[in-house]
């Protein structure tokens, strides 16, 4: 027994150390727009946050502040439409200069807190310093112990009215049902606690959020459970077992809604069958594990040919748990985990760890009950005592683990969305040299590039080189290119900052090498991002099919592409340019270029109709045509829109 003890708190030292460390880490932010450490040409109209778990908007805290600690988010955030993982919060108009977004989100689904920083540019660059996004503790201690006693009273709860219907059991099912109950509620109830303390919020908000309901829910399952055993307390033989298996139905409730309050109701998988997977395994370790605390309780007297009757059907009972508890474990594991080396790494993965090998310890138990204590209990107890008892042991500590799992972060949710960026590869005319480059953000302004050059042939980095990039816009041709030159980076690269994508729209990077007496150029295209404009199609019946395209930063504006004809070959396509109103745009100066899938870019021959309006000749091909149009209004506005045609074979 002493052994046992000991065991049992060595066991909790360690669970206690590998979860340590980012237990208490919740980074539920997967991406941030603005990106961290990205510079915009313009100012935005909102932050969205992509989170990895649906959050609790109510309770959550999104701020936009400046070098000078000033406030310019406006209202609350909110639910982003259509895509229930973001939120949204309105910011006023920001001018030149850094600017930080903090948040305090807690996660409807859980209720676990998160915090952090990261901080974007409006004409700026922003330090890699400032750029980093920083997550701060937010847990309440209480929340492993009481999810421990909530588990563990489940699983007892479970087990013994699973012992009460099969008739492996004894006289004591129901004391054990009412230690489980005891357990689960006193569990429930620290973790409420817990969870008000995650939120920092009054108990009267957190039972107005799912979070809230979640817990109410769990609560009046425990309830109809004490209903049930009240009832198996004072019924006959019959009636008392119909009652218990009442209370393994209401135990198997709220396991599913504590399941469907955790990771696996935030899963990016169906959550309605990773839940259920989750469930059938928790409730396969309550009839397995608590079923056999029941058995134990049943067999503290002599051996008996009873006694060995339900040890052989608990065991039957137990394998199918066993395999049940294996099989969906796996499903878990494959959706959580990424790579074998994030069972280390993390803390999720080293709680994972240690769940895993303490099972592996209670099957061969197990396996040892089955095979030798089993066969053996007509005879004597002691062995599938013994056995028995070193299972529970372990089973505290699996359940321990369990406990660690619903409170650390997932190792998905540890890890921050890479932000959006462009990257080009390419190489010269001469196959000399290869070229990589990266950009910090994918967004029009100033931005940092990286440029990795290697040896065509040997593939070793190239670094005695001087580098540069030339940046010639392709949908606007009349711009003149503008020039970077880049300085020797870090492992061989070449980094330089600068404005030089002034716009959003095509553009053509070339990289210019110089090394010895020579020197050799690398054409690379990029894409810098716009905010997406709404697109409508529109198909009248005998005339030609019109996309008009609602510009978001053109304070309204819309372009509209109507082909003449959308099959292979030459076509005309009439362009005309709109104001917020539906009237006509006045374009001074208009651009219209072509590429077919993934081909070069070219400027198509454009005529003006009239003040608006234009007809560009464009000669279409097979597949995906890719139309821009970029007009230049004449207060200086810049519209640019671009659609994609699918032109069908003929």
């Amino acid at each position: 027994m002493r052994r046992r003890r000991v065991a049992l708190l060595a066991i909790a030292l360690v669970l206690g150390l590998l979860a340590r460390r980012d237990a208490w880490a919740h980074a539920g932010v997967r991406q941030g727009d603005p990106a961290p450490g990205s510079a915009l040409g313009d100012t935005p109209t909102a932050v969205i946050l992509t989170l990895w778990e649906q959050a609790e908007p109510s309770l959550s805290v999104v701020r936009v502040l400046d070098t000078q600690g000033s406030a310019h988010q406006i209202g609350r955030p909110e639910p982003m439409s259509g895509q229930p993982l973001a939120l949204v919060t309105r910011v006023g108009p920001l001018v030149k200069g850094v600017y930080t977004v903090s948040w305090r989100l807690v996660s409807a689904v859980d209720g676990h807190a998160t915090s952090g920083s990261y901080s974007f540019g409006v004409g700026v660059m922003p330090s890699v310093a400032a750029s980093a996004v920083v997550s701060g503790p937010s847990a309440s201690p209480i929340e492993i112990p009481a999810r421990f006693l909530l588990i563990s009273g489940l699983v007892l709860l479970l087990g013994a009215a699973g012992a009460g219907v099969a008739r492996f059991g004894g006289p004591g099912d129901l004391r054990l049902a009412a230690g489980g109950w005891i357990l689960a509620v006193v569990g429930l109830l620290l973790l409420a606690l817990a969870q008000r303390a995650n939120a920092d919020t009054s108990f009267a908000s957190l039972f107005g959020t799912s979070i809230g309901r979640s817990l109410v829910g769990r609560a009046a399952a425990l309830l109809a459970a004490l209903g049930a055993l009240l009832a198996a307390r004072r019924a006959g033989l019959e009636r008392r077992r119909a009652a218990t298996g009442v209370v393994g139905l209401a135990a198997a409730a709220a396991m599913a809604l504590h399941v469907a309050a955790g990771h696996a109701g935030a899963s990016s998988w169906a959550p309605a069958w990773t839940v259920l997977a989750q469930w059938a395994h928790f409730g396969a370790i309550g009839v397995w594990l608590g079923g056999l605390a029941a058995l134990l309780l049943a067999l503290r007297g002599a051996p008996s040919a009873g006694g060995a009757e339900a040890a052989r059907r608990f065991s039957r009972i137990a394998t199918a748990g066993l395999l049940v508890a294996a099989v969906t474990g796996a499903i878990r594991a494959i959706e959580e985990f990424s790579s074998w080396g994030e069972l280390l790494s993390t803390g999720y993965g080293r709680a994972a760890s240690a769940k895993i090998t303490i099972l592996l310890g209670i099957a061969a138990l197990g396996a040892f009950n089955r095979f030798k204590g089993v066969p053996a209990a007509a005879i004597t107890l002691r062995p599938l005592r013994r056995a028995g008892l070193g299972e529970l042991s372990l089973a505290a500590g699996a359940l321990l683990a369990t406990a660690v799992l619903g409170a650390v972060p997932t190792p998905a949710s540890a890890r921050l969305a890479e932000p959006p960026v462009l990257r080009a590869a390419g190489v010269d005319f001469g196959t000399t040299v290869r070229v990589r480059l990266a950009t910090g953000s994918n967004q029009p302004g100033p931005n940092r590039f990286t440029v990795n050059v290697e040896d065509y042939d040997s593939k070793a980095p190239v670094g005695d080189a001087r580098v540069g990039l030339r940046f010639t816009p392709l949908d606007d041709p009349g711009v003149a290119p503008t020039s970077l030159a880049l300085a020797p980076g870090p492992g061989g690269t070449y980094v330089g900052s600068g404005p030089n994508l002034a716009f959003d729209g095509r553009w053509r990077l070339s990289v210019l090498i110089q090394r010895g007496g020579g020197s050799v150029e690398v054409p690379l295209e990029v894409e810098a991002w716009a905010a997406p404009p709404f697109l409508s199609v529109e198909r009248p019946t005998g005339q030609a099919t019109r996309y008009t395209l609602t510009l978001k930063r053109g304070m309204g504006d819309s372009i509209r592409f109507a082909p003449e004809s959308e099959r292979p070959g030459k076509s005309q396509v009439y362009v005309t340019f709109y104001d917020l109103l539906g009237e006509d745009r006045i374009i001074d100066q208009a651009v219209v270029t072509a590429a077919q899938g993934d081909g070069p870019v070219s400027q198509v021959p454009l005529r003006r109709i009239d003040r608006c309006r234009f007809v560009a000749e464009v000669d279409l091909a097979p597949g995906r045509n890719r139309l821009a149009a970029v007009g230049h209004a004449n207060d200086g506005t810049r519209l640019r829109a671009a659609v994609d045609l699918d032109v069908p074979a003929e």
